[in-house]
């Protein structure tokens, strides 16, 4: 039996909602890379102007994989989900970052917290909580990242209890005593009672291009596809950086209007 020939469609994993999905439509679509998918229930797509491209959407954090296994080429995901669950994976790159999806990932905690206004102060709570057996309880769904921070800032006596949605509220109902999750303005944060700590911002995160080394490794036709795709979103980028002035001057030459 023969082997199957590689695939030269690149394979381009996007972001299937929420506002990592729509800046990437966005991007692309500013670039001239205009995405068509027939049927808004398709996760499956393609880009008129590169035709060797497929793109497929799955939501950010399975992208990292996606990408990490050679299952799809190239994908769109977060720092932070590349950080969170890419790390230990010798096979993805990062390729470019692509200026949108800008937040951090942060500790918050209570408003009536007065006394812990720094990563130090939590250091102190944490060790009196130690000397009367009591644990920090942190809600993220980001174990990796926080586990790793806060042991860099000398703090080991905690518990990480794993959250997705409505973290906010983890403190008030009180199955965590603090959380860490991501924060664009921190108004979420403030209408939940809860407020950043100086030192206390984990990594800061927007939208990046990853790349996958198993695929891409001396597929030119890939690569060729990679280099326009590339190509039309910095050309996008450069001309956003002019602004088109028309007027109406009366003159039959430059020198008269001068």
């Amino acid at each position: 039996m023969s082997e199957a020939m590689p695939r030269e469609n690149l394979i381009i994993a996007l972001p299937s909602k929420g506002r990592m999905g729509d800046g990437a439509d966005s991007l692309f679509g500013r670039a001239g890379l205009r995405i068509y998918k027939p049927n808004s229930r398709q996760y499956t797509a393609t880009i008129p102007n590169l035709p060797l491209a497929e793109v497929v959407y799955q939501r950010p954090r399975d992208i990292v994989s996606r990408v990490a296994e050679g299952q799809a080429d190239i994908g769109v995901t977060g720092l932070d989900n590349v950080s969170e669950y890419g790390a230990d994976s010798a096979e993805i790159m990062v390729i470019d970052r692509l200026g949108f999806g800008k937040c951090k990932l942060l500790l918050g905690v209570p408003e009536s917290w007065i006394d812990v206004t720094s990563i130090a102060d939590l250091v102190d709570l944490s060790r009196r909580n130690k000397e009367r057996g009591a644990q920090l309880r942190i809600a993220t769904k980001y174990s990796n990242l926080v586990n790793g921070f806060m042991r860099q800032h000398g703090i080991s006596h905690f518990v990480l209890v794993h959250a997705e949605g409505a973290m906010e509220a983890a403190p008030r109902m009180g199955y965590a005593d603090l959380i860490a999750d991501l924060s664009e303005t921190g108004t979420t944060l403030r209408e939940n009672h809860l407020r950043p700590i100086d030192g206390g911002t984990i990594i800061a995160s927007e939208a990046v291009l990853i790349g996958s080394r198993r695929t891409m490794r001396g597929a030119e036709a890939k690569l060729e596809t990679l280099r326009e795709m590339l190509e039309l979103i910095e050309a996008h980028r450069r001309a956003r950086q002019y602004v088109s002035l028309r007027a109406n001057i009366s003159g039959e030459s430059v020198a008269d209007v001068q």
